[in-house]
């Protein structure tokens, strides 16, 4: 007699990212919206397989298929709030769409990501 549990099979990729954008000032007051393009280098810093049951969880290794180094476009939207001349709060709706990612058949899957980038920055 077999003792079956039902399990999750887990994928975890991780990448830092270097990226270069240029960003187009189409309006510039207190309220400010700026078009963003450019493309980044991605490098592979996280890649595990697991399965994980209600009692355990067993590593399978690693995904064979994934490349070391890939890129991606990016293409965005920014606004901008001035409080002062040298303070202002950022929000960013990005897109950004993955070349490369994949060193062999991934089932036809193409990767891409939507961002909310936000923040406060400071200009001396």
């Amino acid at each position: 007699m077999q003792n079956l549990e039902s399990g999750v099979l887990n994928q975890r990729m991780g990448y830092y990212e270097v990226p270069l954008e240029l960003s187009y000032s189409v309006l510039d007051r207190k309220f400010g919206v700026n078009l963003i393009g450019g493309v980044s280098t991605l490098f592979l810093n996280e890649n595990s397989v697991s399965v994980q049951s209600e009692s355990a969880t067993f590593s399978l290794g690693q995904a064979s298929n994934l490349n070391n180094v890939h890129f991606s476009s990016n293409l965005g939207v920014g606004f901008t709030y001035k409080f002062w001349k040298n303070l202002e709060a950022r929000f960013e709706p990005t897109f950004k769409y993955q070349f490369n990612t994949f060193s062999r058949d991934a089932g036809n899957f193409k990767p891409y990501f939507v961002g909310l980038y936000t923040g406060v920055s400071y200009r001396f």
